[in-house]
């Protein structure tokens, strides 16, 4: 996902499903029914600072989370994945 664009609308990422079920690992169906089933989870966050301009979007699902470090235009400038989910 580094490099890739995502959109932003009133100050927030927007992913697309394609988007978030890749970040997670799941396809757009799997992720669909955990969305339904409320077991995915999102946040974000605004940069201040030296990293004011920036935003970290954090998706959390079972034991995994991932963080997006996204630049003003929309831009995934980092990723990072903890935790495992195993079926």
């Amino acid at each position: 996902m580094i490099g890739t664009r995502v959109a932003i609308e009133a100050g927030a990422p927007v992913l697309t499903p394609a988007q978030m079920a890749a970040a997670l690992g799941l396809d757009e169906r799997a992720l669909r029914d955990e969305l339904r089933a409320g077991r995915v989870f999102s946040l974000v966050e605004r940069g201040e600072g030296r990293d004011a301009g920036r935003l970290r979007g954090r998706l959390r699902w079972r034991s995994l989370e991932v963080v997006l470090v996204i630049d003003a235009d929309g831009t995934v400038l980092e990723m990072a994945r903890s935790g495992e989910w195993r079926r």
